[in-house]
């Protein structure tokens, strides 16, 4: 049907965190787009008002965010595939000449639920506990950004934030203080245990404090 969406881009692929994609975000939710270009920061900046039109796309979920492309091939372990031109991605996708930057929303672990998940959340005082979980769950034992590494709050509630590989800041050093951490929020198995993930657009999305 002839669906149209829009919302306001809350990510960067710069740091090669997120790959290929930008997110969309208003008041009543997130979703991905799965754009497939190198240089999505060129095309579509942060804050960048965007309408999407649905009729033709494919919809599916990954880690709990909702994601918008074409038709995953059979043989694809994913829900959605990228969009295959230039050419079809601007017959989707209108660019409007209105910037909001969107600020994430500060919440507590406890707080979140799984529709919240592509949206941009802002969690505070979160210290780093993989050396306590090294025998359940697959963490990164480098004391760097790159893969999983798990957090908890002050109540004792984990998180954990992903870093790709291929991310720019991939091999800088954790914090060993507590920290706040800006990302999108996603919800996913990690080992045997379910939980809420934050993916970070680059190095400044998490701070140390004063």
């Amino acid at each position: 049907e002839p669906l149209r969406i829009a919302g306001y881009v809350t990510t960067s692929d710069r740091e090669s965190n997120f790959h290929k994609t930008l997110i969309i975000q208003d008041s009543t939710g997130a979703v991905e787009i799965m754009a497939g270009r190198y240089g999505v920061p060129n095309i579509y900046p942060l804050g960048n008002y965007l309408s999407v039109e649905l009729q033709g796309c494919a919809i599916g979920r990954h880690y709990g965010v909702l994601q918008i492309g074409l038709p995953a091939k059979e043989y694809s372990g994913y829900p959605t595939d990228y969009f295959s031109s230039r050419i079809l991605l601007d017959k989707h996708i209108t660019r409007y000449d209105v910037r909001n930057p969107v600020a994430p929303k500060p919440v507590a672990i406890n707080e979140l639920h799984q529709s919240d998940c592509g949206r941009l959340f802002c969690i505070g005082n979160l210290s780093n506990v993989n050396s306590q979980y090294t025998a359940t769950v697959p963490l990164n034992q480098t004391g760097t950004w790159q893969g999983y590494n798990l957090f908890t709050d002050k109540n004792g509630v984990l998180i954990a934030v992903y870093t790709s590989d291929y991310a720019n800041y991939a091999k800088e050093l954790l914090p060993n203080s507590d920290v706040a951490i800006t990302g999108i929020l996603q919800y996913g198995k990690l080992g045997s245990e379910e939980m809420f993930m934050l993916k970070m657009r680059d190095i400044n999305d998490c701070k140390t404090k004063n």
